[in-house]
């Protein structure tokens, strides 16, 4: 199996690559980013490098785009190119996010549908299109209700892909993700916020407390592993059959902050919120904070995520072998 893999550089991507190229000995992966491979990423996949071929190429340029995907003949594509959400970002350049996840995304949908080989685009999607929803359990049926320039360009790239699949017979399941962690989470050109576990594992190496507000401890939420995530991800990507449902790719259970920091054995310490290195807010657990149901990915891919405890021990012990993903000034 041929893959093509937009924003293979990024976090979940290049664990996906990875998770491609290890449970499939013969599968090939043409890793597309805007930036070119660094020695981090190259490092990571190892001995599996070998079957990557590194492009470097805009999701936002149509043209490079029809041109890759003609060129590369993939099997499957999946389109995990993006812009996360970033509060001074969605202020600054608001369009961003509309230029890379919605056109992004319909560009490589049109160039996938003229195509004669590919017949099936993965669509990298995110809970943040649950938005403010009022609910604190979330179901793919659950209607969207976006409230930032994120959620809101995810929802679009949704209904674009539903509709390229209607017109062109292409299958396109869309997987909505939790909030993720785990190795090969770092700062880039797409993601500027890390996450909570980012903040627990970097403690965990350096051996100090995390700093955090004092309404934190009273948060929680729904953590899932990029390594396992991507299990899920692979299995999306060549699973056969209807091709436009939506999956959420999450745990489905919430875990307090508290029972969190104890999982990566780092003790908190409370100090101003300016000087925090985390602030949850136990008032948002809801919409695209509260909890999403995996059971249709569970049931129908035949995935079931490990125990977090397993989860955060590969990590921390992945952190400690890569110290510098956690630099002491972050």
């Amino acid at each position: 199996m041929h893959y093509l893999v937009t924003g293979a550089r990024g976090f979940v991507m290049s664990v996906l690559v990875k998770e491609l190229l290890t449970a499939e000995p013969d599968a090939t992966v043409t890793a597309v980013d805007l930036h070119a491979p660094d020695d981090v990423l190259t490092s990571y996949l190892g001995a599996d490098e070998g079957r990557v071929r590194f492009v470097r190429a805009d999701v936002t340029d149509a043209g490079a785009m029809a041109d890759t995907i003609r060129a590369r003949t993939p099997d499957v594509i999946i389109h995990g190119a993006t812009v996360t959400h970033d509060a001074s970002t969605e202020r600054r350049d608001p369009e961003r996010f509309i230029r890379v996840n919605v056109g992004g995304t319909t560009n490589v949908l049109d160039a996938a549908r003229r195509t004669d080989g590919v017949r099936r685009v993965l669509l990298i999607s995110s809970g943040a299109v649950y938005g403010c929803s009022p609910e604190q359990s979330l179901t793919e049926e659950t209607p969207p209700a976006p409230d930032e320039m994120y959620g809101i360009s995810k929802v679009a790239g949704e209904l674009i892909a539903r509709r390229f699949s209607r017109l062109y017979g292409l299958h396109v399941p869309v997987a909505r993700l939790t909030k993720m962690f785990g190795p090969m989470e770092r700062p880039s050109s797409g993601r500027a916020v890390m996450s909570l576990p980012y903040h627990l594992a970097a403690a965990a190496v350096r051996n100090r407390p995390l700093r955090i507000t004092d309404r934190t401890p009273r948060a929680g939420g729904d953590w899932l592993s990029v390594t396992q995530a991507a299990q899920a991800l692979r299995l999306l990507a060549v699973t056969e059959g209807e091709g436009t449902r939506t999956y959420n790719v999450s745990r489905g259970i919430r875990t307090a902050v508290p029972e969190l920091a104890d999982l990566f054995g780092v003790e908190m310490l409370q100090v101003p919120t300016g000087t925090a290195d985390a602030d949850m807010d136990p008032g948002t657990e809801f919409g695209k904070n509260g909890i999403y149901a995996s059971d249709r990915a569970q049931r129908e891919l035949a995935w079931k995520p490990t125990d977090l405890k397993d989860q955060v021990a590969e990590y921390v012990a992945w952190a400690h072998r890569h110290p510098d993903f956690f630099p002491a000034d972050r």
